[in-house]
């Protein structure tokens, strides 16, 4: 069983949390980052959380927000398998952290159950 999940595609969540006047500089600085050119990675969106949006109370109760004080940034990153996400990690560098985000960066990782195109 274990095998079968280390070979399922999966979906990496990284929750940021941005110091409200670096915000706009953050999302430059994701915009110049090199493309990722691990085997096994398909993509990444960054996504800014809008605390504001107006909606129904039933569309915005998932509530991704950090803590008051920051803008929250959730980056999806899409990898084909749970094992060639584990082989990037010891790569991926951390070094950014104090220079934009006020608390540590916190990460979900979410195994594929089904998928549509």
């Amino acid at each position: 069983m274990e095998e079968d999940i280390e070979m399922t595609e999966c979906i990496v969540l990284i929750r940021r949390f941005v110091k409200p006047e670096r915000a706009s500089e953050y999302e430059a600085w994701v915009a110049r980052q090199p493309a990722v050119t691990a085997e096994g990675f398909i993509g990444k969106t960054l996504t800014r959380v809008d605390a504001h949006a107006e909606l129904p109370a039933g569309l915005n109760s998932f509530h991704l927000a950090g803590n008051p004080g920051c803008v929250t940034f959730v980056m999806v990153e899409r990898w084909a398998s749970l094992a060639h996400f584990k082989a990037y990690v010891p790569r991926a560098s951390t070094a950014d952290q104090d220079e934009f985000e006020l608390w540590p960066r916190q990460r979900a990782v979410l195994t594929v159950c089904s998928a549509a195109d």
